[in-house]
């Protein structure tokens, strides 16, 4: 017997009234309790299998009624018993429940109880127990276990064993059972007939689930195979980049010490220039200072005859230097030196956004099969979209960096004003920036923690979300940025959207237990938590960015986990989902006017435009057009142009691109 087959998972010991969840996994039913009590909240719609984490649906009941309901391992509990039977000293049962310690000697196979000889008398002498089959406990150690193992009792029955099969209601019955219930069924079977006719059935299941056992093992080896493998790529692809970064270096510090040597031979020249008229002017100088003292001390010391003489002296003198004066007439100014950047390299620093792509493969690593394009009701990977695209390539890249900034600017959310202009939150300087629609700066205001994301309420008034201090902060956009009001919020909210007609905000809580979303009023009352789910899992593991529809009878939710675009009512009735090929990591939303959207796809460096049906029109952005790591995107107010920010990993989040419809 495999012991570890007995063994509770949770507590390591050998399983004690043990129940099963819907995996077949089984567990002590008070390990169940106390796992649901310590780690959960009260009311819960699924519990996570503690070893393959399915889940097991609870009907939003208490973690003590729904343990209760679990159904018994009457099997795994049997065998666990026969275990103990058979390597340990088994204590009576009856005086155990009397909280008294005697070793039994013989074990009832009716009740399943071990007995003391004391317990064996009363046994033998009640009406109803004194026909039970008793066994030697040293006989039960040296027996086989299959000759110990007792079959399940009735539920309704106590005592009495599920001897019979109704075929009828498909149910396994005792004696009690087919002269109440059962009376009129005309397919009752005893179990081993039952067994005996259902053998090829039992054969079929065994060899489906041995086949399946070796499918999963096959691919487990291979996607620790790929483990290794994805470890090994990218330590080799590391080597790659870094010689690519190696060689660019090597060419740059050439080109630098040419650089630097010609402007060093440059130095010299006009240093060597410099040099010569210094020592030329300091003779002069020289020179012109003591003529200049000599006239004057023949002037007023000197006689007649010295003044001739030294007028004499002095013209032969200044005839001869005329023209060394006249060459320093003017000032000379020695030519200004500039460096103009090789305008190769400067276009290239300009364009430059990676070292090269990843190409991966189409079954990706590890993959045991090839992957198939699947496209009924929007929910699965839509096929290639049409190259043609109605965006252009960016018309500006346009730097979001203030002076006063300390940090690399980190834009998540981006607001266009009804009068065109644009307001940005910088979580990475703890900003909020207003620019004019020429992008020019107008104002900027300083938070004391970071904002997330931003949505327009009425004429130049804004919601911020402030996740850190679990806020909504509201905001006019006047000549200032002015704080007007605060809500708080009982979960650190990220993205946020506003519906005017239904005065409405709903917000994303992607790292609460579990992610959800929030309806809040107005005035910040929250109306309603929405943890939807699908196949008894929740709809959304990292909800970012929400937008409401037009109508605001919608939701759109981009799951950076899943992969995917969401849109629900506020019913929680899944309207579709929004996935593709070239779509991963998806978080900046922002809805048109006809009702569909853009999504920016953070992890597939793409932005894609869908209709309001979900389905994808066209890949109108993506690393060829200079995208990396989008992260916020937002339609101008007019809908002639939309703006899109990089994230930090980009290397380029002082930017943003604007781009014309």
């Amino acid at each position: 017997m495999d012991q570890e087959f007995i063994t509770c998972r949770i507590c390591s010991r050998p399983l004690s009234d043990p129940c099963y969840l819907e995996c077949l996994h089984d567990f002590c039913k008070q390990c169940i309790k106390d796992d649901l009590t310590q780690n959960l909240s009260t009311k819960l719609s699924a519990y996570a299998c503690p070893v393959c984490k399915q889940l097991t649906e609870t009907k939003n009941t208490t973690p003590e009624k729904w343990a209760e309901q679990l159904p018994a391992s009457d099997f795994v509990g049997a065998l666990t018993e026969v275990h103990k039977l058979k390597n340990e000293d088994v204590m009576c049962t009856p005086c155990k429940r009397k909280s008294k310690t005697t070793t039994g000697s013989k074990w009832c196979r009716t009740c399943h109880e071990a007995l003391c000889s004391s317990c064996i008398d009363v046994h033998a002498s009640l009406k109803t127990t004194m026909k039970h089959s008793m066994m030697d406990l040293h006989e039960v150690k040296l027996s086989g276990t299959k000759s110990l193992i007792f079959g399940p009792n009735c539920m309704k029955h106590d005592q009495q064993s599920l001897r019979s099969f109704c075929e009828d209601h498909n149910e396994l019955i005792c004696s009690l059972c087919i002269g109440e219930k059962h009376k009129q069924c005309k397919q009752i079977r005893t179990v081993d007939e039952e067994v005996k006719a259902r053998n090829y059935e039992l054969q079929e299941v065994s060899s489906k689930s041995a086949n399946q056992l070796q499918i999963v093992q096959k691919a487990l080896k291979s996607s620790l195979s790929s483990l290794t493998d994805v470890e090994t790529t990218r330590s080799n692809l590391s080597d790659k980049i870094k010689s690519v970064r190696k060689r660019v270096d090597e060419i740059l510090t050439k080109c630098e010490k040419k650089s630097l040597e010609e402007l060093e031979r440059i130095e010299t020249d006009h240093r060597g220039k410099l040099e010569q008229d210094v020592d030329k002017l300091e003779s002069l100088n020289e020179e012109s200072s003591h003529t200049n003292q000599l006239l004057e001390q023949v002037k007023n010391y000197g006689s007649n005859a010295h003044i001739l003489q030294c007028l004499q002296q002095v013209r032969e003198r200044s005839n001869k230097n005329s023209t060394a004066f006249e060459e320093y007439r003017e000032v000379k100014e020695l030519p200004k030196v500039t460096f103009v950047i090789n305008r190769q390299l400067d276009g290239l620093m300009r364009t430059l956004t990676s070292l090269g792509d990843f190409s991966i493969g189409e079954n990706g690593i590890g993959s045991t099969e090839s992957k198939q394009s699947k496209t009924p009701d929007n929910q699965d990977e839509q096929k290639p979209v049409n190259s043609e695209r109605r965006f252009k390539r960016a018309e500006n890249v346009l730097s979001v960096r203030t002076p006063s900034d300390e940090n690399a600017c980190v834009i998540s959310g981006i607001l266009s004003l009804p009068n065109l202009d644009w307001l940005f939150c910088d979580k990475g300087n703890r900003k909020l920036k207003l620019y004019n629609d020429k992008f020019r700066m107008k104002t900027e205001h300083i938070l004391e923690q970071p904002p997330y994301d931003i949505t327009l309420l009425g004429d130049q008034i804004v919601a911020v979300t402030i996740p850190d201090e679990m806020k909504i902060s509201i905001f006019k956009i006047l000549a200032g940025i002015n704080l007007q009001e605060e809500i708080r919020t009982k979960d650190r909210c990220y993205g946020i959207s506003y519906s005017s007609s239904e005065s409405k905000f709903v917000v994303t809580c992607p790292f609460g237990s579990p992610a959800s979303l929030r309806l809040l009023s107005r005035n910040g009352e929250e109306l309603m938590v929405l943890i939807p789910e699908e196949d008894h899992q929740s709809l959304f593991l990292r909800p970012l960015y929400v937008r409401f529809d037009n109508s605001g009878n919608s939701i759109l939710v981009s799951d950076s986990q899943r992969n995917r675009v969401t849109s629900i009512t506020r019913s929680v009735y899944r309207r579709f989902h929004y996935t593709h090929a070239n779509l991963r990591s998806p978080r900046g939303l922002a809805l048109d006017s006809e009702g569909g959207f853009l999504v920016a796809g953070w992890g597939s460096d793409t932005v894609h435009r869908v209709d309001a049906g979900g389905r994808c029109k066209q890949e109108v952005l993506s690393r060829h057009d200079g995208v990396i790591s989008p992260q916020a995107v937002a339609l101008s107010y007019d809908q002639t142009a939309f703006v899109l920010s990089l994230d930090e990993s980009s290397c380029r989040s002082d930017f943003v691109l604007l781009f014309s419809l």
